[in-house]
């Protein structure tokens, strides 16, 4: 069989990762914590390579450009793979009608990579996520930052007062203390050399990078951006948040708060100058696009000066996995079935965060219930259910496993995200979809999604939700708030995020697109050119734009299309998949979907 020069490539990423630090060496193994590692042997003349497998009885926590590189090439995926996904892409056809091999090949090699990232620890796949930062191009300057934790106490005090007493109980840990010890915000600003423009007219744009907020950091988005400074002029201003589960939920939201308060209002000692909001539009992906939402909401209620507007890449809105492209498009995403796993480890006990003060006083009430084991009769007493709603605290038990964690309608079952425990997944800034302010009131949007991936349908949800312009829309909905004029842009079999992932003419039709939005929001005077005159116009009196671009690059409006074939009974049925009380029903149901999928596409016995 004839081999494409690109697959070839994609086969000797291992070799190539490792022969620049590994070149005739015998044996190396790296350090994963206590647990069976890989070793590799390499010889000089490159031409074999062998693995055998050992267990370190004394792991060192030490980290190293070796560690950080054998790392990565354990979870290369095995040439089977790639082969497997030759052979089905021109037997059977690819999952979604426009792939290209290329297209068809990398989304199997994600899956692989994800579902291979299961088998280590989260420590591990953060230390892999943080390490590889692209390079800058030469056009491009960088300036280093770090917040003042200051601002992160300004950020939490506003943060503080938009929970209800409900939503404390729910996040359950004293994040308020966590800032103390917590590492600072660094960040860092691009923009082109030699750029004319006043600093106080330039557009910027804010960037919280995704990663399932366990995962990632600024330097891995280098690229993408350069991309939109090199169309917009603009400035950009990514951060690393702090991450789950080490820092769950608010922890990434206070200080994408604490950001932009110091983006608006510097320190005065300092020589920086304040940004005006106009000039920004705060973005994301994924898990940041979630994250852009979240901030949006918290500037709203908060009183604070709103940005010009936003825009987020696939965004996660819904943690409680409720809508139903999340079963339907499993096969045409590389998003893992059931959510992201990890080995047990250090990071996903939860219990040793810190805990509220209202905990404490259920564990010194527990010691004290524990030592006092009977009442005046001699009976045995039961514990109180203050001391059992902390106990859900716990996490891991003595063998390093995770326990199931009783949710507060009665479930039995395993945490399903590591940035918020499954009783708080309903708080609006975790999931969005469920802003008690309706998502109305938010600057100008533009939502980019694909309509091959599982997040699809909380992008529509949202949009038309924000704008007031679902099949249930009456004078009830339209009091509930001034809408949000929203640009929902949906990308033809695009998977998750595929802005940045591929090379073909969605990326960069979606890349202009959201460059011309920053351009027009901001109202840039840098002159901005696209050869495509029809692009949408993102400052107008429409409320809501929907617009289809093929895998050609050809921009269609579907808005009508789209508002008459959702009906009434479909949005009724999608509310109530979001208002059911179980976290359970809802992973079962995928589990379920999941599992019916791979028994259709089992190879049939003769």
């Amino acid at each position: 069989m004839l081999v494409p020069q690109r697959i070839k490539k994609i086969a000797n990423v291992a070799e190539k990762q490792i022969g620049s630090h590994v070149t005739d060496a015998k044996k190396f193994m790296f350090t994963v914590g206590r647990r069976t590692v890989t070793s590799i042997t390499t010889t000089s003349n490159k031409a074999q390579t062998s693995t055998e497998t050992k267990t370190i009885l004394h792991p060192s926590n030490e980290g190293s450009l070796m560690a950080n590189t054998l790392l990565w090439a354990h979870l290369i995926p095995p040439m089977p793979v790639i082969v497997s996904t030759m052979y089905r892409h021109y037997a059977k056809g690819p999952p979604a009608k426009s792939w290209s091999l290329t297209t068809d090949i990398t989304i199997a090699v994600i899956r692989d990579f994800l579902n291979r990232s299961s088998k280590i620890t989260v420590e591990d796949i953060q230390r892999i996520s943080s390490s590889k930062k692209l390079p800058i191009p030469s056009s491009i300057k960088r300036r280093k930052f770090t917040v003042p934790n200051e601002y992160r106490k300004r950020a939490g005090a506003l943060i503080a007062k938009l929970f209800t007493k409900k939503d404390e109980e729910r996040i359950g840990w004293n994040w308020e203390k966590d800032r103390e010890n917590a590492p600072p915000i660094k960040g860092e600003w691009l923009q082109q050399k030699g750029n004319p423009l006043d600093p106080s007219k330039e557009s910027t744009v804010l960037y919280l990078h995704g990663g399932a907020y366990y995962l990632g950091c600024y330097g891995m988005y280098r690229q993408f951006l350069c991309r939109i400074i090199k169309l917009t002029k603009c400035r950009t201003c990514a951060i690393d948040y702090r991450l789950a589960p080490q820092h769950p939920f608010p922890a990434a939201l206070e200080d994408a708060l604490a950001t932009y308060l110091y983006m608006i209002d510097p320190p005065k000692d300092n020589d920086i100058h304040p940004i005006d909001p106009k000039k920004i539009v705060i973005s994301g992906d994924s898990a940041g696009g979630g994250l852009t939402f979240a901030l949006l909401i918290a500037i709203r209620d908060s009183g604070l000066p709103a940005p010009a507007g936003a825009m987020t890449l696939s965004p996660w809105l819904d943690l409680t996995h409720s809508l139903p492209s999340i079963t339907s498009n499993i096969m045409t995403d590389y998003l893992p079935p059931t959510g992201f796993k990890h080995a047990p480890s250090p990071a996903l006990d939860y219990a040793q965060l810190p805990a509220r003060e209202e905990n404490l006083e259920m564990l010194e009430q527990a010691k004290a219930e524990a030592e006092a084991t009977t009442d005046l009769n001699g009976n045995l007493k039961e514990p109180s259910r203050d001391c059992e709603t902390y106990l859900r605290r716990s996490s891991i038990g003595p063998f390093g496993e995770c326990v199931p964690v009783p949710s507060i309608n009665g479930d039995d079952i395993y945490r399903i995200q590591f940035y918020a425990a499954n009783e708080a997944l309903k708080v609006p800034t975790v999931s969005p979809v469920f802003d008690r302010g309706h998502l109305r009131g938010l600057p100008p949007m533009l939502v980019q999604c694909g309509t091959a991936e599982r997040l699809r349908d909380e992008s529509i949800y949202a949009t038309l939700l924000a704008t007031d312009m679902s099949p249930n829309a009456d004078e009830k909905t339209a009091a509930l708030g001034k809408p949000t004029h929203v640009t929902l842009e949906m990308y033809t079999d695009q998977p998750h995020v595929f802005q940045l992932f591929f090379s073909n003419k969605s990326v960069s039709r979606a890349v202009k697109n959201l460059s011309a939005f920053v351009h027009e929001v901001t109202n840039s005077p840098a002159p901005f050119k696209d050869k495509n005159n029809s692009r949408t116009k993102y400052v107008s009196n429409e409320i809501l734009t929907v617009k289809n671009i093929s895998p050609s690059g050809k921009t269609t409006d579907i808005k009508e299309d789209m508002l008459q074939k959702f009906t009434k009974e479909e949005w009724e049925e999608w509310e109530k998949r979001l208002v059911r009380p179980s976290i359970k029903h809802r992973m079962d149901e995928v589990t379920s979907a999941y599992d019916h999928i791979l028994k259709e596409h089992e190879p049939h016995a003769h």
